[in-house]
């Protein structure tokens, strides 16, 4: 894992929220892959991964977090900012600000909320 890669995490409700923060690659993909390994404990809760401060994608860091998400996590995942679609894996949700809804429900009080900004 490059040094520049951090990850934040704390629980709004039910939900669990991951804000990431630098490079992308393989050794950030299974720090990950368990943290949301970590946080699957009730098939109604919403795991929500921020990716806006991402600098930097490695499409092994994809591989790897595609290769490696339990399958039955991936409903539960939610991944928003602007490289979801580069590091969400198929079955995983991205985020649109126009389906916030659909991704986790939204009260507007989460940390970094860009519903406040509508």
């Amino acid at each position: 894992m490059e040094h520049n890669f951090t990850m934040e995490t704390y629980k709004q409700d039910k939900d669990l929220h991951i804000d990431m923060k630098g490079t992308f690659d393989g050794a950030s993909a299974f720090a990950l892959i368990q943290e949301i390994g970590n946080g699957i404990y009730d098939k109604d809760n919403c795991i929500y991964v921020e990716t806006k401060n991402i600098s930097t994608v490695y499409s092994f860091g994809k591989t790897i977090l595609a290769s490696n998400i339990p399958k039955r996590c991936r409903k539960s995942v939610c991944f928003g900012g602007a490289v979801a679609d580069q590091i969400a894996p198929e079955g995983c949700a991205i985020e649109d600000r126009r389906l916030k809804q659909d991704c986790h429900k939204c009260t507007g009080n989460c940390k970094n909320c860009q519903c406040k900004n509508k």
